[in-house]
């Protein structure tokens, strides 16, 4: 693999899409092959995983992580988008809820719920974006889908704003939570802010801007800016094979390494030196290969660059 493939997190700014950060990347890096895991709306901020080169092939794995938001709801109004950039309808009503009617209405939203996502998302329509028929006026029904919101914390209610804490599984959308929890305050209620604070483990501690990267780059200095990939899947268990094992893993050939029976699920699969071979999956004390990035050459594992 190339010199500056890997993995890298980006701390976005409020107005860009993903895309526009990943055109930056690409910029600043010189590479084609650049990729995001997991988009953030133009007026979130926070934490955008960005993979390089081979490391493209990871997105799946590297997004699968549970995310963290600091969000600021905006209690007594609408918004046909979910956030502060749509069109906002100021409720009718004078008098916002209590704390503890806010407390009650958070409960139903967490664990296991079902969730419409908003019209103004990037999910496909009969293979059109769901935000280009809201744009366009057109009705867009989407499905509910199951997610998981494993806690919410209120920092601090003045009203209208609500500031929360938030940690919830892939596929989680904060603005149709906002304007869930408004209908069922009653009230309405929208996205003012959004900032993401972590992916799986990687959180704002590893972040650079897009600007830093820029300086970093006009000083040869982009490779200190890549997470090392045990870091960045340490989500998964890992496994370390011999030299011989390589061989049948890269021809994708099934594994029984001996002494290791119990294991079940996904796995990132490590030589010598902690270089990423692949994503494997045990099943019945055997390896299989999910995804190979080891070369299939019987000198694959001299050296131990990425």
């Amino acid at each position: 693999m190339g010199e500056r493939d890997g993995v890298l997190v980006v701390d976005k700014a409020s107005g860009p899409t993903s895309h526009d950060v990943v055109a930056g990347v690409r910029r600043i890096f010189s590479m084609r092959r650049v990729g995001h895991c997991g988009t953030l709306d133009p007026l979130a901020t926070g934490v955008l995983v960005v993979c390089l080169g081979a490391y493209t092939r990871l997105s799946d794995w590297l997004s699968k992580g549970d995310k963290e938001y600091e969000s600021v709801f905006f209690l007594g109004a609408r918004s046909d988008t979910g956030d502060r950039q749509g069109q906002i309808q100021v409720a009718a009503v004078q008098d916002h809820p209590g704390p503890a009617a806010v407390s009650s209405a958070l409960q139903q939203f967490t664990g296991l719920i079902q969730q419409v996502p908003p019209a103004y998302s990037a999910i496909k329509v009969d293979g059109v974006r769901s935000y280009r028929l809201a744009r366009r006026q057109q009705p867009v029904a989407l499905d509910a889908r199951q997610v998981e919101v494993k806690a919410i914390e209120v920092l601090a209610y003045r009203p209208p704003r609500l500031r929360l804490r938030i940690l919830c599984s892939r596929g989680t959308y904060i603005r149709s939570l906002a304007m869930d929890l408004g209908e069922a305050l009653g009230c309405g209620a929208y996205v003012e802010d959004l900032r993401r604070l972590r992916v799986g483990k990687l959180d704002l501690d590893r972040a650079y801007t897009l600007d830093q990267l820029q300086v970093l780059g006009s000083e040869d200095r982009l490779g200190e800016v890549l997470v090392p990939v045990p870091q960045a899947l340490s989500q998964l268990p890992a496994c370390e094979l011999s030299p011989g094992q390589i061989q049948v893993f890269a021809h994708g050939g099934s594994l029984r390494p001996a002494g290791i029976w119990s294991r079940q699920g996904e796995c990132a699969v490590y030589g010598a030196q902690g270089r990423l071979l692949g994503i494997g999956s045990w099943a019945e004390g055997e390896l299989r290969p999910l995804k190979v990035f080891v070369s299939q050459s019987p000198l694959a594992e001299v050296g131990s660059g990425h």
